[in-house]
């Protein structure tokens, strides 16, 4: 179940996704899944114990997104939180909606005002 204000996933951004999943495989005993994204890119789902705990994406199927950790952050009032990032110093940098289970869920990759990105994500509750 998602929480309302709490970390709900991670995702990582990176070059090299196959050789970042390995690190975490060895060094922390995480076991990996492929991900096929398409016939040239596989991204991994990385687990702790067949429990899913974040996400190593290929950053030539993400091409608009940013590298490294990304945060997925469920919010109870989607519209004011996204209203509010540029107010509060940060920057949007892509609206989208994604369909998981069927369903459409807005997100909004944001910039905070470290220049660190955050997935704000509208709550599925």
């Amino acid at each position: 179940m998602n929480k309302i204000r709490r970390i709900n996933w991670i995702d990582m951004v990176v070059d090299n996704p196959d050789k970042t999943s390995r690190f975490y495989e060895s060094v922390l005993g995480l076991e990996r899944s492929p991900v096929e994204e398409d016939a040239e890119h596989t991204s991994y789902l990385v687990q702790d114990g067949g429990q899913e705990v974040l996400g190593i994406c290929d950053s030539a199927v993400f091409p608009n997104w940013v590298s490294g950790w990304l945060p997925y952050i469920d919010v109870e009032d989607y519209e004011r939180s996204v209203s509010q990032i540029e107010a509060a110093g940060g920057r949007i940098h892509q609206e989208m909606t994604v369909n998981y289970n069927w369903k459409g869920q807005q997100m909004c990759l944001a910039i905070d005002p470290s220049g660190a990105p955050v997935m704000i994500c509208e709550s599925q509750r």
